[in-house]
């Protein structure tokens, strides 16, 4: 659980809390300035640079958990079993990355307001939720359950904060932000296919036993990465100018 926890915490980090931090004093700004069409641009850059770095981080953990945990652990005490184990957990782990990475979003649209307490009251029912998930089921799935309610729980919240914020019609989100969600989704697909390839092509050298086996996932990585980079950049969904705050 600790290992599969650190390696999802690093996508958590660049695509929810760097986003949400960035984004934060700027729409407190314009929340101050009543500006409602800079409050929708920030919405809206907040939500596409997100879904940009957590949906192929997402898939990518999903479809490539096992040699993951293998190329970063699986050496010396750290067995084949092991390996499994938490590749399993991440693998349960990477359903719930978006989930992840929006919280931190939708609650800066409440905390730029300077209402703390609905963040309170949301994160507090993910908690139970979770920890009544897991304690109801742990003994009929064993220890993967908590994994599965964490991305159970802290999606529900997303769907609350969701509701909430079109209930209070705070949330004003444009066309666009749909067109290039497709576009994304057509650029991860792009990503998983050629990740699954590799990944197929290169499986003796992604075994357990191989000594270099850190090396080519970090070149099959790196080359699907610049894969979807790339695909997003020919779609129009990665310019530079869409993410600025300024």
């Amino acid at each position: 659980m600790y290992y599969a926890d650190r390696i999802y915490q690093i996508n958590l980090a660049i695509a929810g809390i760097a986003v949400g931090t960035v984004s934060l004093p700027v729409l407190s700004k314009a929340f101050k300035k009543r500006d409602k069409k800079k409050i929708s641009d920030i919405q809206n850059k907040s939500f596409e640079l997100s879904l940009l770095l957590s949906i192929p981080a997402s898939l990518g953990l999903i479809l490539a958990s096992n040699q993951i945990v293998n190329a970063l652990f699986g050496y010396g005490s750290f067995s084949i079993e092991d390996v499994e184990i938490t590749a399993m957990a991440l693998k349960f782990f990477g359903y719930g990355v978006p989930a992840f990475a929006l919280i931190k979003i939708l609650s800066n649209f409440f905390f730029a307001r300077d209402n703390t307490k609905t963040p309170f009251y949301i994160s507090f029912f993910i908690v139970v939720l979770n920890i009544l998930i897991s304690v109801s089921l742990f003994s009929k799935i064993g220890f993967t359950i908590i994994p599965i309610a964490t991305s159970i729980s802290t999606w529900a919240g997303v769907i609350i904060y969701l509701y909430l914020l079109n209930l209070k019609k705070s949330l004003l989100l444009k066309r666009q932000l749909m067109i290039n969600f497709v576009k994304i989704l057509i650029s991860t697909i792009i990503m998983s296919l050629t990740l699954l390839i590799a990944l197929e092509n290169f499986v003796n050298y992604l075994n357990y036993n191989y000594d270099y086996k850190a090396v080519y996932l970090v070149l099959i990585v790196s080359f699907v990465g610049m894969l979807y980079l790339i695909s997003c950049y020919l779609l129009g969904v990665l310019k530079l100018k869409n993410y600025k705050t300024n």
